[in-house]
């Protein structure tokens, strides 16, 4: 049979080679979707059809390519999986978009029978396949990045599945040389994204109720899985999911690299300085200076020497969006992280013992508690992502949160520092090590006078929800001494 398709050019001219899987595509997707008669979208469809020609194009892959050296026999074979998907993908989007312009349901189901028998199919141990394995994977991880949910909203449950299928994500994984990373942080990322603006709703509709179920547990497999992968990639993930997501951040920010014992947070006078751990910077796998191009070079030229003295009091308007007076928390990230590498590094190179306080990295984040009640919370929140596992943006950060509680002139600052650091840790579990370590030392730390601030027994509710946080977070005895605290506080 492939002979009789070479004969009518399949696989040596371009346009036959197209023309041929464009209309068998079509072809038998509708054959499956005229299987069910007229009943509508909950009729079981029979596959029988799609499942055939699925079995058809792993084989074509196989043996039908235009390689005259066995050499050229593997980019070849890639070559031609990339023509079929795309072919493939394009007659999706026709699909989708025709049913859409007739005001027509469109069912995803052929699309995603015939998509996943094709992940399964070429990703199973073939002698074959094994040297385009990479290949493979990022011909599928580019066609399944161009038919996101964005794209395609109502391929987004079908479109779920496939990514997160075990014949695929894993794969895209397991290599140490974590080729594969990128497309799965993009495709990880198409997903947040997609979910970003209804996120931010408090009501949110059944479909994306189960849709938010569905990423929530790929994220948790992935913590358990694959963690090294998400402490990567933790900065750019955190920049898709808005600030009421606590759980869906707190469980990426919870991420310890495999092979690492996090020390017990519980332990009395735990001495964080002395962690070997806390000297070593954690691998940032996302990239840090995009959103500061705008900014770099007179940022570079202040934290160098404190060139460019009006830099820092010009600094809240070149953090706003664009035509507008809304502060770009992806850009925020960006910057907090960026003064947080670079003020290790000084504290790290320094000659002789240096502090926090009167560094040019600190002069700037103590800007950022310039900017209004949501610019300020988005700033903190930037901060308390760096309150990860041990190591030196962990103890940095920390240090820094601290000081800022400790030094703020202005109350409302204390009082969004704690929400910050509270409303991570009334949550149900993981919490990050790093973010119960700096709330500890925050409320057990006398210098802080955590209890003495009218903000913690505001209400009834609130002093009930300090002393549970209180009684979870310390050692017994320290539990008594806080509670008796907060008692002589609330008389």
């Amino acid at each position: 049979y492939l002979q009789v398709l070479q004969q009518f050019g399949v696989g040596k001219s371009e346009e036959q080679t197209e023309r041929f899987f464009r209309l068998s595509t079509l072809i038998v997707v509708d054959a499956v979707l005229k299987s069910s008669g007229n009943a509508g979208e909950n009729k079981s469809l029979n596959y029988a059809v799609i499942d055939i020609y699925s079995k058809l194009l792993p084989c074509i892959v196989q043996y039908m390519h235009s390689a005259s050296v066995p050499e050229q026999v593997p980019g070849h074979r890639v070559a031609l999986l990339n023509n079929i998907m795309g072919v493939m993908v394009r007659c999706l989007l026709f699909d989708y978009e025709e049913k859409k312009k007739k005001g027509m349901n469109w069912d995803q189901r052929p699309w995603f029978r015939l998509l996943l028998n094709l992940v399964v199919d070429l990703n199973l141990p073939n002698q074959r396949y094994d040297p385009i394995q990479a290949g493979i994977l990022g011909v599928f991880g580019s066609a399944f990045h161009i038919i996101q949910p964005l794209v395609v909203p109502g391929f987004a449950f079908a479109w779920l599945e496939l990514v997160s299928h075990r014949s695929f994500f894993p794969r895209l994984l397991l290599p140490k040389d974590q080729k594969g990373w990128n497309v799965a942080h993009q495709l990880l990322v198409d997903l947040l994204l997609f979910l970003e603006p209804s996120l931010r709703k408090i009501s949110l509709s059944g479909a994306i109720k189960k849709l938010y179920e569905g990423t929530l547990r790929v994220l948790l497999v992935l913590l358990h899985d694959f963690p090294s992968f998400l402490a990567g990639y933790h900065l750019s993930l955190c920049n898709v999911i808005p600030e009421n997501c606590i759980q869906l951040r707190n469980v990426i920010l919870s991420a310890v690299p495999k092979g690492m014992t996090l020390p017990d947070p519980f332990t009395p006078n735990l001495k964080i300085d002395s962690l070997p751990e806390i000297s070593q910077d954690p691998p940032v796998l996302s990239d840090i200076l995009g959103s500061l191009e705008s900014l770099r070079s007179d940022l570079d030229a202040f934290l160098k020497d404190r060139q460019r003295a009006d830099f820092v009091s010009g600094l809240i308007p070149r953090l706003y969006k664009a035509s507008s007076k809304e502060v770009d928390s992806p850009r925020v990230n960006a910057l907090v992280l960026y003064i947080g590498i670079r003020g290790i590094d000084r504290l790290q190179k320094s000659q002789v013992h240096q502090t926090l306080a009167h560094t040019p990295e600190l002069e700037i984040l103590q800007k950022l508690m310039e900017l209004n009640d949501h610019g300020r919370y988005i700033s903190l929140n930037a901060i308390a992502n760096q309150l990860r596992y041990p190591s030196s943006h962990t103890h940095y950060f920390s240090c820094v949160m601290l000081f800022l509680f400790s030094e703020a002139k202005n109350s409302a600052v204390k009082e969004q520092v704690t929400r910050v650091l509270l409303e991570r840790l009334i949550l149900h579990r993981p919490h990050p090590w790093g973010l119960l370590i700096t709330f500890i030392e925050l409320i057990k730390n006398q210098r802080y006078q955590f209890w003495s601030y009218p903000f913690t027994r505001c209400a009834t509710e609130i002093e009930k929800v300090f002393e549970s946080v209180a009684r979870s977070c310390m050692t017994p005895g320290s539990q008594r001494a806080s509670i008796a605290i907060v008692g002589e506080n609330g008389q």
